[in-house]
This record gives structure tokens, sequence and C-alpha cells, in this order.
């Protein structure tokens, strides 16, 4: 899996550069070394069909990168046969890899995976993967006649705070030549991490648009710029009221929005979660 850079919001690396110096420096070492599926064991997919961390002490680097098993005898096999347990795309999105003119390189959630016909797919998160399951054999063959020209765009660019690390804000670049702002899923949290507006619809899409506001700002784009939003809701009824709320912070309707109906999101308090998706240039 290739590199991905962190890119701290303008005012927060004010804050914290001087004080941080000494971290940053060996954290870009750390980056360098590609730790890959962020230190989970790629065999375990397939020997115990879940996602298992792996262990410092059982590391092996293959293609420039570094992988960690959860025991000894997954290094071997690793070993043995490394392009079967290697997820495909070099461990970068598969739906994003899939798009076509807009295919793109991007992060991977490692609770988001399948494998399919023996090969081992991740995506950016598990929403993600659920969408990408409804025509799994076309995105492959998509992302398959696309990765050869993916392969060579550079790194997806992490957006740090004021945007939550997980699931994470990125900066994609297009296989058009153009840049995607992906914005992850926010949720009715503010800055302290408190839950804002329990039971209140309206409160919490205020919150959720005060949220994906500061990570657009953060990477450079705004409302204007949005072309696509995804709105999960538990209460499809109630969010669909607030149109005029709706608009102002995630821009008008666009036939490339959706909105999903779900009977829980990470936590009860929760009525509502929006992703979106803005056009840099």
């Amino acid at each position: 899996m290739g590199d991905v850079r962190l890119l701290l919001s303008k005012p927060f690396a004010v804050l914290v550069g001087l004080l941080f110096v000494t971290v940053l420096v060996p954290t870009a070492r750390s980056e360098e070394r590609k730790l890959s599926i962020s230190g989970y064991d790629p065999v375990a997919y397939f020997t115990d069909g879940k996602p298992v961390r792996g262990k410092s002490e059982f590391e092996y680097e293959w293609h420039g990168s570094h992988w960690r098993f959860a025991s000894a005898a997954h290094r071997d096999l690793f070993i043995k046969d490394p392009e079967h347990y290697t997820p495909q795309y070099d461990g970068y999105c598969a739906m994003g890899a899939s798009r076509g003119q807009d295919a793109h390189k991007d992060t991977v959630d490692p609770q988001a995976w399948a494998i399919v016909d023996g090969k081992l797919y991740l995506t950016h998160t598990t929403n993600v993967l659920k969408i990408w399951r409804q025509n799994a054999a076309d995105n492959i063959r998509s992302a398959d006649k696309y990765w050869s020209v993916v392969a060579h765009l550079p790194d997806p660019v992490i957006i740090g705070p004021p945007c939550v690390a997980s699931p994470p804000t990125v900066l994609v670049a297009l296989r058009d030549g153009g840049q995607w702002l992906v914005v992850g899923g926010q949720v009715a949290r503010d800055a302290a991490g408190n839950v804002v507006g329990k039971g209140d619809m309206q409160a919490q899409i205020e919150q959720v648009g005060k949220n994906v506001d500061a990570c657009l700002n953060a990477g450079g784009a705004a409302v204007k710029d949005i072309f696509r939003t995804v709105s999960y809701t538990t209460q499809p009824a109630k969010f669909d009221k607030y149109a005029d709320l709706r608009r102002r912070y995630f821009g008008p309707p666009s036939p490339k929005s959706a909105m999903v109906s779900v009977p829980q999101l990470t936590s009860p308090d929760f009525m509502v979660q929006v992703e979106a998706f803005a056009k840099i240039k």
C-alpha cells in the first residue's frame, strides 16, 4: 500500500508547528516505511476470515512496503506467495480505482474488505464496501482496466484537524487530471467531541453542516464546490423536512446525491451522517 500523507489545516499547523517539530520528523520517517493496511495482517483475511492486527515482531518488507502479521506462521505463508495475499490495487480503495475518468487512489478501512475469486479487495469505508458489493464484478473489471494509469497518480492526502481522523477527509487526484475533496462522513459532534442535538434533527443537521464546512475550508474548497452528498439517516421523514437547511450547508440538490435510510449510525445518539464530494479543480 502506498504512502498516505497528512495535511494539517493552516491555523492548526501554525499553532502546533513548533511544539511538535520533534514529533513530526519521526512521523515522516515512519510514513516513508509504508506500513501497509495500517498494520493489519493480510493473511488473516484468508485464514481467519476477519481483519486482525499484525505485530511489529512479525514484519516483512515486500515491494517497498512493510507488512505485519499476527504470527510467524502467517508471515511465512506470505513470504511463500505474497501475490496471493496482498490486496488488489496496491491496497488502495477498490471503488476509487474503478471510477473511469474519475478513477483515483483513496485510503482504505481495514474493516471494509471482501474476498472475490480468491483475491482481497479493500474500500475507503464500510459504507463504500456495501455499494461496491452491489456490482462487484463490473467494478473489478473497471478497476483492472484503469489501474495501470491510476497506479502512477499521486497518493491521497489526508486532511488533518479540524476533520476527524475516522472516517478521514481526503484530497485525491483524478485520472482526468482534476482533484476531489472527499469529506468523510460527519456526525453531530462539536469540537470537544460532545454529541450535539440528541433527538433534534434540525440541530444535528446544523452541526453536521458546520463540520462539513470546516473540512471543506481545511481542504481548500467551499459549499459551492460540492457536487454530491451521501446522507445516512435513521429518520428519513424528519430529514426530508429540512431541505432548505440542507441546501444552506450542502448546496443545491444534485441527481448524483443520495439519501440512505439506516437502522442505526455509529451511536444511537446520532440521527444523520453526511459524506460530501467537492471538486477542487
